[in-house]
């Protein structure tokens, strides 16, 4: 796909004590940026309260370093992944953003550019969510844990018409900034979820696509941690479900303000 007059991405990588992976993840992004010259504008790293090397390692690598915290200060800081997704929309200055997960490896650089270019060739297209295989899998082929348990079965019953979907709780995904600006963000892992809920029900189930994006591997995480993502994951639907999202916006969820009232861009 040619580059003229393309509107172009950021990438934003949300990271919480990633500095075994970031650099990897990075210089994924930066082979998919040089393969599609003038797809992808920026690389921003969201650090999300680590205590490691994180956002050393990420400067060092090329992106940009925001904090979630600091971008958050106004409501007490951050509480979890979505508020890390809030963060980073607030310092988009592109038209689309493509956010990966920190903790991935073996993941094809030449892949990037399918979760990009559906929506450039086709703007009734709100979201395109990224399937893959998992490496690391100990479950036997399938999607995560918490996906198969919580996320499809509750999908299957109270949004059939999204059941088809293989990892809804993907956090590889692209889409437009003026779209997910415009939506009020679960504040944790809720957050992925959510935002396919939102997007279909607002636009149709027609203005998300799927997309497979190969064989992955990233940080297998206990199970006292999938429980409690279980729970966060099934508040999201189930809030949605039972019309009660503004009610628990306050608690729960963020809301990125409209692009021109966004402060002024702070480098660190």
């Amino acid at each position: 796909m040619t580059s003229l007059n393309l509107p172009t991405t950021t990438v934003c990588i949300p990271a919480h004590n990633e500095s075994a992976t970031i650099r990897d993840v990075i210089a994924v992004v930066q082979d998919a940026r040089r393969q599609h010259p003038g797809l992808i504008e920026e690389i921003i790293v969201v650090d999300d309260r680590s205590s490691d090397f994180t956002a050393s390692i990420a400067r060092a690598a090329g992106a940009r370093v925001v904090y979630a915290d600091f971008e958050c200060r106004s409501f007490g800081g951050s509480s979890g992944k979505g508020d890390a997704l809030w963060a980073a929309l607030r310092r988009c200055s592109t038209e689309l953003v493509l956010f990966l997960d920190g903790d991935l490896t073996a993941l094809n650089a030449g892949r990037l550019s399918q979760l990009i270019e559906p929506l450039v060739v086709n703007p009734d297209l709100q979201l395109v969510k990224g399937r893959f295989t998992r490496l690391c899998s100990v479950d036997g082929p399938g999607a995560g844990r918490v996906t198969m348990l919580t996320a499809r079965p509750l999908l299957s019953l109270l949004r059939p018409e999204l059941a088809s979907f293989e990892e809804p709780l993907s956090g590889l995904f692209a889409g437009r900034v003026e779209t997910l600006g415009s939506l009020w963000l679960d504040c944790d892992y809720g957050v992925d979820v959510g935002i396919l809920l939102d997007i279909a029900t607002m636009y149709g189930t027609e203005s998300v696509l799927e997309v497979d994006l190969g064989e992955i591997r990233h940080r297998k995480r206990d199970l006292v941690a999938l429980s409690s993502t279980a729970e966060q994951v099934a508040r999201a639907i189930l809030a949605r479900a039972t019309h009660s999202t503004v009610a628990n916006a306050d608690l729960t969820m963020r809301r990125t303000p409209p692009r021109q009232t966004l402060m002024p861009t702070i480098l660190y």
